[in-house]
């Protein structure tokens, strides 16, 4: 008896599981790394494959505000498909002082309800850090400073012979 009415708390269980899902390019052990200045667009993932609803989300940063945006909070993620995209633009101040910063994406479903009011359902969080890093010199900027250096070191050699032919005189 134990043994069937577990079977089918389970069986109950497992239809009431949601099948949708987050993904994320980055995690706490696989970090996004930026320099100061720079600007890039993470996009996150919802997979709705099981199922034949269609799920209204609304996405939220938590957690790294001061450098994380979204472009847009709601989403409709159609049943069957692994494409929905959550843009979520990174923008590093020229002048931030922190090392590392933790984003925090939430996102929610959202259900309509009677009398014009939403509710949120079930839900997905995701974190990842970002990791301030020098920004790296351009092959161009070396370049640039090679040429800077050889024409100062051209100046430099004709004002001394100039001032050398000068003194024979």
């Amino acid at each position: 008896m134990k043994l069937i009415l577990f079977s089918i708390i389970t069986l109950l269980m497992v239809s009431l599981a949601d099948a949708a899902g987050l993904v994320s390019p980055y995690w706490k052990e696989n970090p996004l790394e930026m320099s100061l200045g720079e600007t890039k667009t993470v996009e996150f993932t919802i997979q709705n494959m099981v199922g034949n609803e269609d799920l209204n989300l609304k996405a939220s940063i938590i957690e790294g505000n001061e450098i994380a945006s979204l472009t847009q909070d709601t989403f409709m993620a159609r049943a069957g498909t692994e494409n929905t995209k959550i843009p979520v633009v990174i923008s590093i101040p020229k002048n931030y002082n922190k090392n590392m910063q933790e984003v925090r994406l939430e996102v929610k479903t959202v259900i309509p309800s009677e009398g014009g009011m939403i509710k949120l359902g079930t839900g997905w969080s995701t974190a990842f850090n970002v990791i301030m890093k020098e920004k790296p010199v351009s092959a161009r900027t070396f370049i640039s400073i090679i040429i800077g250096l050889l024409i100062a070191i051209i100046l430099l050699i004709a004002i001394i012979l100039v001032l050398l032919l000068k003194n024979k005189r």
